[in-house]
């Protein structure tokens, strides 16, 4: 734009250039502090910051002087500065403006239109001011008493009504509730929502809401802490509310009223260019804002308005940044109190020293507490006629020189592009740490079985190489078991331990002992099998004698707990689990041995040289290899041993082979897993080959290769066990089978599938117990009769007959429905003596040495010392270490040979062992006499 269309509008006189220099020295906001800059004495900043109240006197002539200063503040570089122009001629007052509630109520209408001009976005390329402070006043001052135009009171009182009003205020200033209330909505929402998402939105919510927004919202937390009208008074809000209302404010002094406009309105403009770090809006603020009052005379508000302003700027020493130029076409006369307030009888003239010396004068009067340093009044020239010799040499020299106004351009990290930058670097980095975060938090999830770290479970729980979910569960996570019947049973058990906690903080004189029962919880596939069916009865089992034990109250009666630890199918990462269960053992003092152990391995072997250098107790339950004693002195098992199932599964079979019409030939095929790993199954067929030998049996063995878990390679190239037992239907001797369950179960199907109607004299080790305790397996099939050893009787009845049935039928009572049709194959019965076992070593520690700590090496030593008078009477038959401190394995422990013969469920065939007082079988091997008797 060139210059002549710049200064077009700007009236042309003599100083014109110093009028335009001046406001252009007031309106720029310095980059640090505020206008004037301070005087520095000794490096120290004196003088307080304002804004001066420029009156400017121009005669009559000059009726365009502020529109030009319009003109140019409009036209501003880069930007607009932000002011409003207010003619006062068309507001003047009928009445005096300097008492009565008109003056007041003129005030009140000049500074609205300020308002309404400050906020328009023409003003707002830094962003509209927002007057909520002004905004609330001058609403309450607009409002009746009740609420609303007219009203004269009612049954519900005036702070209802103006509650309501203020409410109604607030929704309509926001979108939101506006949409919530509207028709549309309402007919859209219309039996598509629940009626109770409706009342929330439409009422509950928006209620709340206003209920927070007038406790906390910070215009009225102001008005209520502000310095005019004794806000205090009557104490609450809604009581000075009603007071500002109409009739009320009329009793109020009109000063003190205009004073709290003013200041609402001042302090609106301070918010809004308070420099803040996290609001960079503020800093982009660089030109303040300017209210021009145009006709500023002795019949309107312009000079109650200006003493008013000035009044409060000394009474609350706050910077506003608000620059007010008044046009008026004479001085106030000379013996009025505003002539008086000036300071001085002449007015300044237009130089180049104008703003210099009004600033010397502020900077040392301005604490002064007087109306005087504020003013500075200002003797404009007469206008130029176009016609005149030097109106064109004025206007070039004088106008057009300085119609440029240049605002400073903020600082590099305010701008908008460095805010949008720095949001887009801030999004950035907050997305890149989230991704990092959510990286970590899903890789730790991978590694910690899906649980993230704030779960209880989650220190103490691996993700293994296959998949499986092992570690210990203190807070009752479930290993991800497919199968719902376990996870009842987990389930079980932490609502114990909650109880048994609870307990012990009831009772703390009473001992408070942990045990971990680690057992391989999941089979390899992840799906329910049958080798979850019996870990689920040892769980069972140990979940019955804890449920007993929490309702002994005795002194000496141990408060249990049982925390489940998963080693993986095979117990393959028994040792990973026992790194974890020696941490959690230094934070927990209580755990004193574990219980469990599945499956005769190399990886069980060395899961008891794991636990043995933690310093921890074993007791097992269904263990039964030769070899395991020989890992740790303190590894105890509740099962007998395979030597001693050899024994029993030799005198069977001589006395099978001496009876009955169609008896086999004295020959046994011993069929044994060529596994290297599984030693259960290697030892018993060692065993039984030796034993079926020395009772004149012509022995041969046959080894088949299992299947492989997934992604394994195959342990041998032997055949399967499917065909294994198809080869065996041509066999007249016995077969006996030293594997696994599922192996057997495989070995069945060959031999269905090949000799149905003719099958050979079967006899399964321990572990097709597993089988036979599984109704739906076993029924596969029903032609093919076999016997198999068992480490109980076989007889279970959940009619209260037992200690664990009794607690089985209140804890599991589905399994109990289960007993007509399975032998429970006393799995649940070990784990219930393994547990007692521990409990009652704790009581004799108790009875015998109170002091003592409870200690896991103590309990050890307590166990070991179980035999005669203090051997356990067990579910699973006599429990008695022989009075040898070496023994590891009871003494003629109970074993059972049970008979299947169709779809039924097992019949005991006979039983050798300590049972009470019941006598063993007459074919059992003879009983060993303890040591000492």
């Amino acid at each position: 734009m060139a210059s002549n269309e710049l200064d077009s509008n700007i009236p042309v006189f003599r100083g014109a250039g110093h009028l335009l220099r001046l406001i252009a020295d007031l309106v720029r906001r310095p980059r640090r502090r505020e206008c004037p800059e301070p005087v520095r004495h000794r490096d120290v900043a004196q003088g307080r910051e304002g804004l001066p109240v420029v009156c400017l006197v121009g005669g009559h002539d000059h009726t365009q002087l502020a529109k030009g200063i319009s003109y140019f503040l409009s036209h501003a570089d880069p930007r607009r500065v932000p002011h409003c122009l207010h003619d006062l001629r068309a507001e003047a007052a009928a009445s005096h403006p300097t008492s009565g509630p008109e003056s007041v109520e003129a005030v009140r209408h000049t500074l609205e239109r300020l308002a309404q001009g400050f906020a328009r976005s023409v003003n707002g390329s830094d962003g509209q001011v927002r007057f909520r402070r002004f905004g609330l006043v001058n609403w309450l001052t607009q409002s009746s008493a009740g609420g609303g135009p007219g009203y004269t009171g009612g049954m519900e009182g005036n702070d209802h009504s103006l509650l309501q009003g203020l409410r109604e205020r607030e929704f309509r200033r926001r979108r939101l509730f506006g949409l919530l209330r509207s028709p549309e909505t309402e007919l859209a929402v219309d039996g598509n929502v629940p009626w109770w998402v409706w009342l929330f939105a439409v009422h509950v919510f928006p209620l709340a809401w206003f209920r927070i927004r007038r406790g906390l919202g910070r215009e009225y937390r102001w008005l209520l802490n502000q310095p005019y009208l004794a806000p205090r008074d009557p104490g609450t809000f809604i009581g000075f509310a009603e007071r500002l209302t109409a009739p009320h404010h009329q009793v109020e002094d009109p000063e003190q009223l205009r004073k709290l406009m003013v200041n609402a309105f001042l302090e609106d403009l301070r918010v809004a260019f308070r420099r803040r770090i996290w609001r960079p809006g503020t800093a982009r603020r660089t030109a303040y804002c300017v209210a021009l009052l145009d006709g500023v005379a002795a019949d309107n508000c312009g000079y109650p308005l200006l003493r008013t302003i000035i009044d409060v700027r000394n009474e609350t020493g706050a910077f506003d940044p608000l620059l007010v130029i008044t046009c008026g076409a004479e001085p106030p006369a000379e013996g009025t109190q505003v002539r008086a307030d000036w300071g001085h009888s002449s007015l300044w003239e237009l130089t180049d020293r104008l703003y210099g010396g009004w600033r010397d004068t502020f900077l040392h009067q301005g604490r002064a507490r007087n109306r005087a340093p504020w003013y500075l009044p200002v003797t404009v020239p007469q206008l130029m006629p176009p016609s005149e010799e030097q109106y064109e040499l004025t206007r070039r020299l004088e106008v057009a020189q300085d119609a440029r106004l240049r605002i400073p351009e903020p600082p590099l990290w305010a701008r908008r592009s460095m805010s949008v930058l720095a949001v887009c670097c801030i999004t950035v980095a907050l997305l890149g740490t989230g991704g990092l975060l959510w990286g970590r938090e899903s890789g730790y999830r991978k590694v910690h079985c899906g649980l993230n770290r704030f779960e209880d479970d989650a220190d103490t729980l691996r993700t293994a190489a296959t998949g499986e979910c092992i570690g210990v569960a203190r807070h009752g996570f479930t290993f991800h078991s497919p199968d719902p019947q376990l996870n009842k049973t987990l389930g079980t058990i932490y609502d114990q331990n909650r109880r048994a906690e609870q307990a012990h903080q009831a009772a703390p004189a009473r001992p408070l002992v942990t045990l971990v029962h680690l057992s391989a919880l999941l089979s390899s596939s992840g799906k329910p099998t049958g080798q979850l069916a019996y870990g689920r009865e040892a769980l069972q089992g140990a979940a019955s004698a804890q449920s007993r034990q929490l309702r002994s109250t005795g002194a000496a009666e141990p408060i249990l707990r049982i925390f489940p630890a998963n080693a993986g199918s095979g117990m393959r990462f028994g040792t990973q689990v026992v790194e974890i269960l020696e941490g959690l053992k230094r934070q927990d003092p209580t755990i004193v041995g574990v219980t469990g152990l599945d499956q005769s391995r190399e990886a069980t072997n060395r899961t008891i040289r794991k636990l043995t250098a933690a310093g921890l107790p074993m007791v097992a339950t269904t263990l039964s290899a030769d070899s395991l004693v020989r890992q740790s002195p303190m590894y105890f098992q509740v099962s007998p041993q395979n030597t001693r199932e050899a024994d029993v599964a030799a005198a069977y079979a001589d006395h099978v082979v001496g009876k009955g019409k169609a008896k086999p030939e004295r020959r046994v095929r011993v069929i044994g897993s060529a596994d290297p790993t599984d030693t259960y199954s290697r030892n018993l067929s060692d065993d039984v080959a030796k034993r079926f030998r020395s009772k004149g049996f012509v022995v041969e063995r046959t080894s088949f290769a299992p299947p492989p878990a997934p992604g394994a390679e195959p342990s041998s190239d032997a055949p399967g066990p499917g065909a294994v037992g198809q080869r065996s239907c041509s066999y007249r001797g016995l077969v006996f089978f030293a594997g696994r369950s599922e192996d057997f179960e495989s070995l069945l199907g060959g031999i269905n599938e090949s000799c149905n109607s003719a099958p050979p004299t079967l006899i399964g080790g321990d572990d097709v117990a597993r089988l036979a305790a599984d109704a739906d397996r076993r029924a596969h099939y029903p032609g093919i009769p076999y016997d198999f050893l068992d480490f109980t009787l076989g007889s279970a009845r959940c009619d209260g007959t037992s200690e664990l049935y009794a607690e089985l039928s209140k804890l599991f009572p589905e399994e109990c429905g289960k007993v007509a049709s399975s032998s429970l194959d006393g799995h649940a019965a070990l784990g219930f003596d393994a547990v007692k076992l521990y409990i009652n070593a704790v009581k004799q520690l108790r009875e015998d040495a109170p002091q003592m700590p409870l200690t896991p090496p103590a309990v050890w030593h307590a166990i070991s010392g179980v035999h005669g008078d203090q051997a356990l009477d067990g579910e699973s038959g006599v429990i008695s270490f022989g009075g040898d401190v070496e023994r590891q394995v009871p003494l003629d422990k109970l074993l059972s040979v049970q008979h299947i013969d169709g779809v039924g469920r097992p019949t005991q065939a006979g039983f050798c062992g300590r049972v009470g007082g019941r006598a063993q079988s007459s074919w059992c091997p003879p009983l060993e006499p303890e040591k000492g008797k």
